[in-house]
This record gives C-alpha cells, structure tokens and sequence, in this order.
C-alpha cells in the first residue's frame, strides 16, 4: 500500500476581511501566502481559471511556502468553458506543463466542466479528450468536476477511475453526494485507479453565510461525515487534498480547523509546519 498524506486548506489565500481573524491584523497582500503556509499545508488556486499565471508568480509562490506545501490548480476556463475541450490540445499542454514546474509542490489539476456539459450533448468529445488527457499527463494527478447529472453516473466514474482520473467531489448546495458512487468505482478499478482524492467543500454560495471572517454557520454533522470519509480513505492509503470555501460555513479556514480537529480524535494528524531536523552532533557529541 502506497504511503498517504493528508493535505488541508483552502480556495485561495486572497482575503483581506481575514486580516485580524487569520491574518496578522498589520499583514500586507504580499505576505498572506507566506503566513498561510505556516497554519496549513496546501492551498486551491482559482486564479489559474482565468489565465495560467506567470513564471516569475510560480517562483514567488514556491519562494513563500516550506517543503510539503501543495498547489491545486484548476485548468483554465478557455479549455473548459470557452472551447469546451475542442482543439485544446496546446493549452492543456502549457497547464499540464504548469504543474510539472511546481515539483513536489504540485497537488491536483483540476477540470470543471460546466453544466451545458452533458454526456447526450458532448459525452464522444469529453470521452476523447479524456483518453488523451490521460496519456500526457501521466505522473500528474488530475481530477474532473461535472455539473450534468448525466455524467453523475456509476459508469462514467469507472471511466475515469480506469484511467488513472479521479471524480472530484462536492459538498455543495443542489449537487449529489458523489462519494460512495466514486469510492465504488475506484475500489472497483484496483491498480488502475488513482492514489488520491479531491474534496471540495462549497456550501450554498446562493444562501449561505455572506461574512467571510467566522464560522457563523457550523455544520458539525457534515464535518463530522466527513471526517469518517477522509479517514477512511487515508487508511487505504489514498492521498487526499481537500479545500474549504468561504460559503460552507462562514470562514474556511475556522472550517479547517475544526475538520482537523475531528480528524485527530481518528488519527495522528502530521505536525505542520514541518519541523526542523535536530543538528546532526560531532564525534566528540558537542
């Protein structure tokens, strides 16, 4: 069994109302990312949605972070949205390349496909991409998020467990439960099926919490689900990277917390930041 990891945090690190509830009240923009990185170990950059960010962004953000610390990036909706994976190939080959560029520090990719994406429309299309996707972008992780309740499906989970793809799931307003169609499937697919998992945890964006500086919104039943879940998936040995959004409850990184701390009444969670290796002694042992 493949070792796991536990990686938590949220979708993004750009909030100024967190100054003085997460940040340092005094903090600039410039150092929320290095502060971020000293309470969890990864993070969902949104930003890469609307344009692949430079080199020299790349470089600070790996810069800012310690050894451990994750990226998840999501592809860029020009593939997405606007060709709606049609004669994609070159952009997809700049974000996979992206990924490759952050090293260890590379999480997850993640492709969200919209709602008009259904299986009936465009399923030939996505299923041909997929199978591309799949070849070039080995040694990745990448995970799909759909929309159509179409492409919800025990088949369409296998399709992608087989390939070595992950079905991101949701807790989100209006959305199914995903997760034990997509434990079967990825049980199901043995060797094959990808060593990690992608949670993201959305909430009601229409009407829920509308603050963004305290967990006004508890959802101690949830949370405590999906503290089974996350358990249960790091004790098969499945790497799991899962995010927080503002609207699950409030404040995600208060969400954090508290998911972490229902995690440690079930298992040793690993100390963050990493620490330091004791100074290695002389032979006269001074």
């Amino acid at each position: 069994m493949a070792e796991a990891h536990l990686y938590l945090g949220t979708s993004s690190w750009h909030f100024d109302a967190w100054r003085g509830v997460f940040y340092p009240e005094n903090a600039s923009r410039s150092d929320y990312l290095a502060y971020y990185a000293t309470q969890f170990n990864s993070v969902e950059v949104n930003t890469s949605f609307y344009g692949l960010p430079r080199a020299a962004t790349v470089a600070a953000w790996l810069e800012s972070v310690p050894p451990g610390f994750t990226f998840s990036l999501k592809f860029p909706r020009s593939i997405s949205h606007e060709r709606q994976l049609e004669g994609a190939d070159e952009e997809t080959r700049a974000f996979l390349d992206l990924l490759r560029e952050l090293g260890p520090a590379a999480g997850v990719g993640l492709l969200q496909l919209p709602p008009q994406f259904t299986r009936a429309r465009l399923g030939r299309r996505l299923a041909t991409y997929l199978e591309w996707l799949a070849a070039v972008a080995e040694g990745l992780r990448i995970a799909v998020e759909v929309r159509a309740r179409d492409l919800m499906t025990p088949a369409f989970a296998r399709f992608l467990a087989q390939r070595g793809l992950a079905l991101a799931l949701t807790d989100w307003a209006g959305t199914p439960d995903l997760f034990d169609l997509w434990e079967a499937a990825r049980l199901e697919a043995g060797e094959d099926a990808p060593g990690f998992a992608l949670i993201r945890w959305i909430g009601d964006q229409r009407n829920g919490p509308r603050g963004d500086r305290e967990r006004s919104a508890p959802r101690e039943e949830d949370l405590a689900r999906w503290a089974g879940r996350v358990h249960q998936l790091y004790q098969a040995g499945i790497t799991v990277f899962g995010y927080m959004h503002n609207p699950y409850e409030g404040h995600s990184p208060a969400s954090v917390r508290r998911l972490q701390a229902l995690l440690a009444e079930r298992m040793a969670l690993p100390p963050w930041p990493p620490q330091p290796p004791p100074p290695v002694q002389g032979s006269l042992g001074f």
